[in-house]
Parts: structure tokens; sequence; C-alpha cells
């Protein structure tokens, strides 16, 4: 038998977009319920502008907000531990240090690098799915000892690091070689055939040579042997072929797809006392499946909690019904391209949006701010428009 209103535990793994998301929503609901945040990470990060901080000079700390002040401010316990484990059985979180009992749960613990087994990758190659990632590339770009840049995988992430390197190097003044590698026959996979065309004449003309059918054959210090090429020397690899879900989550014995997200039903559910939101939730709408992306996340963690809320109230639960805005792969030479709204857009405009909604996102006055003024630094020079015609 559940406990009264007042003393329901809901407890919700990660501090991203969905989790930070169902916790304001919960925190607001009134029912004065006892709300824990885990995630051992001192900051939020606000992830799709982490590429903008290579080439366009976005400040990484602009990406930045604290979870103790937003838990402060909504009066949630913050738990800076991570999640090892989560049993469903006795309703409880595990920690390496304790275990939190909980009446509802809410996994939002988003995705990490996939290295696929590859301990030389793990060891060599460089990643961009976290703030902390920042630093190493960074540093490495500054020191200028690399001639080839080659990034593993040409989907969302590889192409617009692949932008950001060209733009950061025409900046800079420096002729370098970008390189990406892809498995599959052609780049962005899954998108539409005129953006996948529209993106790869971009690339061209800026100089990124694309492999297709190829694969990282040999990974070592400071050099790389691609499929069907020579080795490259002074060679930087720059790991982005896919993420998947946390550890723990690869454990629990619930479905789940190959990236490890986890089968969720209509209302979010992994069960009656376990909702699942953003990266981790794999969620079938019209005989397919949502992309991982930062409106779903939202949306999926604010439906999360309602649904969490109306279980305690004995309401029928709610179908989440996601709104599909569309998406944009924003290029740094201004070139982007997506469908918004069903529209095909192509140039600057789709540029834009892209930026409009990152800052409408972003947390706080001084981030939104910050971020305005770094990307206004970024326009001129002639690597703002970028060469030829695409």
């Amino acid at each position: 038998m559940l406990p009264t209103i007042e003393m329901r535990k809901v407890m919700i793994i990660g501090a991203g977009f969905a989790g930070l998301s169902a916790a304001r929503k919960l925190a607001q609901c009134g029912l004065g319920l006892e709300i824990t945040l885990f995630d051992k990470k001192e900051d939020s990060a606000f992830l799709p502008l982490l590429p903008d901080c290579l080439g366009r000079g976005v400040n990484p700390e602009f990406l930045l907000s604290n979870i103790e002040n937003f838990c402060g401010k909504l009066k949630i316990k913050r738990v800076r531990e991570e999640a090892a484990a989560v049993d469903f059985e006795s309703q409880q979180v595990v920690t390496l240090a304790s275990k939190y009992a909980y009446d509802f749960l809410i996994i939002a613990s988003g995705s990490q690098t996939n290295f696929f087994s590859n301990q030389a990758a793990q060891n060599y190659a460089y990643a961009l799915n976290n703030i902390n990632d920042l630093k190493p590339i960074t540093e490495a770009l500054e020191g200028n000892k690399f001639e080839y840049f080659i990034i593993c995988g040409g989907g969302y992430t590889g192409v617009e690091i692949a932008a950001n390197l060209w733009l950061y190097f025409k900046k800079a003044g420096r002729d370098k070689k970008i390189i990406i590698v892809e498995r599959a026959p052609v780049i962005l996979g899954p998108l539409p055939d005129w953006i996948k065309t529209y993106v790869q004449n971009n690339l061209k003309s800026m100089g990124v040579e694309i492999l297709a059918n190829s694969v990282i054959e040999e990974i070592q210090k400071d050099r790389v042997r691609v499929s069907g090429r020579p080795v490259f020397e002074k060679a930087m690899l720059i790991w982005s072929p896919g993420v998947r879900t946390a550890d723990f989550i690869q454990q629990l014995p619930v479905a789940k797809n190959p990236q490890g997200r986890i089968v969720v039903d209509e209302y979010l559910r992994a069960n009656p006392h376990c909702f699942c939101a953003g990266d981790t939730a794999f969620f079938g709408d019209k005989n397919n499946f949502l992309r991982m992306a930062v409106q779903f996340a939202i949306n999926q963690g604010n439906q999360a909690a309602v649904n969490i809320i109306r279980s305690i109230k004995n309401l029928p639960l709610k179908k989440f019904r996601p709104l599909d805005l569309g998406y944009i792969i924003p290029l740094a030479n201004n070139k982007s391209c997506g469908e918004v709204f069903g529209f095909k857009l192509k140039g600057l405009l789709p540029t834009a949006l892209h930026f409009i909604m990152c800052i409408f996102r972003s947390a706080g006055f001084k981030n939104k701010v910050g971020i305005i003024s770094d990307l206004i630094k970024s326009l001129p020079g002639p690597y703002f428009i970028g060469p030829g015609k695409v």
C-alpha cells in the first residue's frame, strides 16, 4: 500500500533536458512530493551548442546551469551520486554509497559515447558528447600538432564537428585536412535524400572529404588507418559513430533497442512505477520510433511528470503525443538545412532558427546574453558565408 500523497517519493535519474523538465513540473504540482534528483555533475550542460564552442568560439561557461541552485529554488533533494542499478522489485535506486526507496521513478539519464568495446578508440580517440570533452579537443587544436582530423561517424554530430573544425581552421589561417569516415554508403543515413545531398555538397565545398563505405581499421596514438587508404600520420581521431545509454540501464530486465534505450508504452512507462524520458526512452510513434532530440526530451519529461501526478491522484494516464516541429542540420558556414513545420529550408534562415531556439532554451539571462554576444563576434570575416555554391 502506498503512503499518503504528502509522503510520496519521486526520484529522477539525470539532470538533462528531460530530467529537469520533469523535476520542475513535479515540484510545482502542489502535492507536497518528496522529489530527489540524482546526478553527479555540478552543472547541467546545453549540449546542442557544443560543436559551436569549437568553431564559433561560444564560451562553454554559457552552456552551464548549476544543478544545486535549480534544486534549491524548487526544494528538491539533490544526490550527487551516479545510479549504479535500479531494483524494480523493491523499488530502489542503488548507488555505490546507498539505496534509495521510491514510489515513482523517472529514468532520464541521457546518453554517452558508444565506443563499441573498442579499447584503442577509448585510449586515443577524442569524443564530443559532454562539456568535459571540450577541453582536450581545444587543447589539441591549440597545440597544432595534427595535420589530419579524422571524424568517425557521419551522423548529426560528426557533420557538425567537421563544419566547425573547418571554421576554426579558417579563422586561424591554417590549412588542415578534415575527413569524415562513414560505414554506410552515405552520411546522415535516416534523413531525406535532398538533405543528404545538400549537406554532402556543402561539406565538399568546405574541403571536407567524405569516405563512405569505410571503417577505421587501426587506431594508434596520433595514427589512424582507414579501410582502403594509406595510414594517416599526425592524425587526430574524433569518435562520433553513435551513443548508448548509461551502464546501469544495460542490466535492467526490460526491452531495449541496440543503443540500450528502454522501450516504453504509450504513457512512457517501463512499468507502473517507472517512467522514462529523453534519450533513455524508445518510444514508438506511427509505426516508427522517435529520434533523440531536445524537443522530445523536454516534452517527455513533462509528460512523465504529469502521469506520475495523475497516478497519485488515481486519474487515467495521458498518452504521450509527440509534436514534431522539425529538425535542422546546422553548419558552420551558415548554409544549414532542415525541415520545419513541413517546410524545406536551406541557407541562413535555418541557421538563424537553430540559434534562436538554442538561445530560447538555454538557462538563465546571463547565458542567453553570453551566447548571443559570442555568436555575434563570430560573424565577421570571409568564412561567414563559405566558399562555393551548394
